[in-house]
């Protein structure tokens, strides 16, 4: 009789703690999420630089619109050139991929762009920006700076979405 009371409280101390793990680490506050919903020029854009600081390429997919743009200097020929959305989205992938450590940082954005909120509008504007990559099996390292110019829009009962950016980096 001792012994089966014994098994029986056993068995239901594992019952008890078999769901609980001691080594968990514990889940942080949902509420307090670096992500934001983008119903702000702000809000997109500190979005956009934690996809970079995350190396995040499915959040990152979520900024850009369907017919986004990026626009470019080709200095091997001397040219102005652009890809569409699909090919932003691979070598966005490929950067995020090839550097340990990828590092973006908006400088000067004015509080009437941060704070613009309008719907069936779009805003272009330019922000200035460092952009630091590291590689530590490489052994590279680049700081971009440069200014950026986006085009966003924010269609009714959407979240804003980037359409165009013109990059104009320089090492």
């Amino acid at each position: 009789m001792k012994r089966l009371c014994l098994t029986t409280l056993l068995f239901a101390l594992l019952l008890l703690t078999g769901c609980l793990n001691p080594f968990a680490p514990e889940l942080g506050d949902p509420s307090e999420s670096i992500w934001t919903d983008q119903q702000s020029v702000g809000e997109l854009l500190d979005n956009f630089k934690n996809t970079y600081n995350l190396r995040d390429s499915l959040r990152y997919s979520n900024l850009l619109a369907d017919n986004f743009t990026f626009k470019y200097y080709d200095v091997d020929n001397a040219r102005e050139d652009q890809w569409g959305r699909d090919t932003d989205l691979k070598a966005t992938g490929g950067l995020f991929r090839n550097f340990d450590e990828v590092s973006l940082t908006w400088y000067a954005v004015a509080p009437v762009i941060r704070e613009f909120t309008f719907e069936d509008s779009s805003l272009e504007f330019d922000v200035s920006f460092n952009l630091s990559l590291y590689g530590s099996t490489s052994g590279s390292a680049y700081d971009l700076y440069g200014l950026a110019r986006f085009t966003v829009v924010k269609e009714s009962g959407d979240k804003f979405r980037i359409i165009t950016w013109k990059d104009n980096s320089y090492f």
